[in-house]
């Protein structure tokens, strides 16, 4: 990525689930970004540490296309106390 928020949004999809799942991208520069997913997603337990997905990511100006990037999975956090209670970070990378 180029610039700090370049993209706004990724989508992706994995193996076993018959939808795409679309989540807004926070802490969004080049070194670290990240999604949040609850806790009771099914999505959630299909996601791990090093996996490489095909992502799809959604450009903030809405006149670009959105572009397909390898993506790594950096960190899966849980924050049971925290300003995101209930949910689950996900770390990316794009490879």
């Amino acid at each position: 990525m180029k610039d700090k928020g370049e993209y706004h949004s990724v989508e992706f999809s994995v193996e076993g689930l018959p939808v795409a799942y679309q989540f807004r991208l926070w802490n969004n520069n080049s070194k670290e970004m990240s999604i949040l997913v609850r806790e009771d997603s099914a999505i959630l337990p299909r996601l791990k540490v090093g996996d490489r997905l095909k992502m799809e990511y959604y450009p903030t100006d809405p006149r670009r296309p959105k572009v397909g990037r390898e993506t790594a999975i950096t960190e899966i956090a849980r924050d049971k106390q925290g300003k995101y209670n209930g949910h689950t970070v996900v770390g990316l990378e794009i490879l």
